[in-house]
């Protein structure tokens, strides 16, 4: 029964979206860690020094880092980025991840960004030109009905203060920053290539009416792709708050419906 269900579901997303469902095709393990989810409102807990900005440096400290490879690695006890601008009287950031699906497997994470972080990022999207989102994978790039939204992209180079949320995001993941940037020879010399496995910072804008209908959030890759390299985990950081509308939902979910 469940097999019939996905197979009508892959015919019908097919015909929407002009692409395959790939949750019908098996996909290897992924080799890095994934926080496991095993009931609704499960918590699992992890410490980052990447602490929050509480005050917005000045803009001719936050130009754009021109340093790449191991000299960007910071040392337990080295001081953060633009310290005298972070919560003050504290080295450690807490961090809480609370289950909110099963399967899929999703997480809540409370106060991931601060005002002054999100008040950053809003202000590079005002200055960055929005276009016409696409779908499709990195060889092909397309603009599809499916998904009508506009969106830019912010390398992590672009500032400190996404430097830091790249830095945090790697540490709630479990994983080195290193993988997240662009590498010196020798750093992680078993993986195949030095170039970051995160994409740039995507910003995506939703006007009324515009939506991304049921979609993966990941593609194979070409088989000319010598690395093959997938996406395995999605972090969407919401800039705003108190809307009415707009939603993110799972129509192919295989718990019960979240509570949230």
């Amino acid at each position: 029964h469940q097999w019939r269900k996905s197979i009508l579901f892959s015919e019908q997303y097919a015909k929407v979206t002009g692409r395959a469902y790939l949750s019908a095709y098996l996909r290897p393990r992924p080799t890095h860690f994934m926080w496991p989810a095993a009931y609704f409102g499960q918590e699992h807990w992890v410490t980052t020094r990447e602490t929050h900005f509480d005050a917005m440096p000045p803009d001719i400290m936050l130009a754009p880092i021109v340093s790449h490879g191991k000299i960007r690695q910071l040392q337990p006890g080295q001081r953060r980025l633009l310290s005298n601008y972070r919560t003050p009287d504290t080295d450690i950031l807490n961090m809480t991840l609370r289950v909110i699906s099963c399967a899929p497997r999703a997480f809540e994470i409370p106060n991931f960004l601060s005002s002054v972080e999100v008040e950053h990022i809003l202000h590079l999207a005002a200055e960055d030109e929005l276009k016409l989102s696409t779908t499709g994978d990195a060889a092909q790039k397309t603009v599809h009905h499916s998904r009508t939204s506009k969106n830019s992209w912010v390398v992590r180079e672009t500032s400190p203060i996404i430097d830091t949320v790249y830095r945090r995001a790697a540490d709630l993941m479990r994983m080195d920053e290193a993988l997240m940037r662009h590498r010196t020879d020798g750093e992680f010399p078993d993986m195949p290539t030095t170039n970051p496995i995160a994409e740039q910072l995507q910003l995506v804008h939703y006007d009324v009416g515009q939506e991304y209908t049921a979609h993966h959030d990941f593609a194979y890759p070409s088989l000319d792709d010598s690395f093959q390299q997938a996406r395995f985990a999605t972090l969407l950081l919401y800039l705003n708050e108190g809307m009415a509308g707009g939603e993110t939902t799972f129509p192919r979910w295989a718990n019960a419906k979240t509570f949230e």
